[in-house]
């Protein structure tokens, strides 16, 4: 990526994740059951992955990618769990604004994680290679859809893993043996976990291609710069005798 389509994406994540911020407090009929605090407190929570992420990329030592990467994980389930915001959109006052409102917020979560996976991704796989940098995305995928039902569902958060992580072990087990017993919780994580894992793909399309070396050419010396050179001092031996 040239250094100034970084300068364009992070102003846009900045700006985006700015308006969200902005439409959030200026809310004048937040619902009751998502008062203005909660949704700023889950778009904060929201930018904690990508500064882990920046870090895991510009870290000199290996040793800094464990404790970075683990932090990252932790925290990335909070970018698409802000697409299940939307559950709180009621009809009555104010509900195209916060259609509009929730919907920025969504956009503005997958974004923040996808850039930060593809960051963290990008580091694996230079260090790791391009196949342990697939497996590393997938699992972030998996794992951040088991984290939007824990949160969303179960009702803990990143801060629980350290606090209680008995209780988040417990309860997510009892999710995993019997997946059917709780379909709900099941359709969640497979449509965050599928559209999670689609807005990936898609930024990983976008990335530019590197350009093959034409051997061809090479092989026959026809541009290669010492074999220029050669015959024009051949040429010019040859006009001097």
């Amino acid at each position: 990526m040239t250094h100034a389509r970084r300068v364009v994406l992070v102003i846009s994540l900045v700006a985006t994740t700015g308006l969200t911020l902005i439409l959030g407090i200026t809310d004048p009929a937040p619902p009751q059951s998502y008062p203005t605090r909660f949704f700023v407190w889950n778009m904060m929570l929201a930018c904690i992955p990508i500064l882990f992420a920046i870090g895991f990329a510009l870290a000199r030592r290996r040793f800094w990618l464990i404790p970075l990467g683990l932090g990252w994980l932790a925290f990335l389930p909070n970018d698409p769990y802000l697409v299940t915001d939307l559950v709180h959109l009621r009809s009555g006052i104010e509900m195209w604004r916060h259609v509009m409102q929730y919907g920025i917020a969504a956009w503005t979560g997958v974004m923040l994680g996808v850039v930060s996976m593809r960051l963290v991704c990008q580091r694996v796989e230079r260090e790791f290679g391009a196949l342990t940098g697939w497996i590393t995305a997938v699992i972030s995928v998996g794992l951040s859809a088991i984290g939007v039902v824990i949160g969303r569902f179960q009702r803990f958060n990143s801060w629980d893993l350290v606090t209680q992580p008995g209780a988040v072990a417990s309860t997510t087990l009892d999710w995993v043996r019997s997946p059917f017993a709780y379909v709900q919780s099941t359709g969640v994580a497979l449509a965050v976990g599928a559209f999670f894992g689609l807005a990936y793909l898609t930024l990983w399309s976008l990335r530019a291609p590197t350009r093959p070396v034409d051997t061809s050419v090479q092989a026959s010396g026809e541009f290669a710069p010492e074999n220029r050179t050669s015959a024009a001092l051949t040429h010019h031996s040859a006009a001097s005798g």
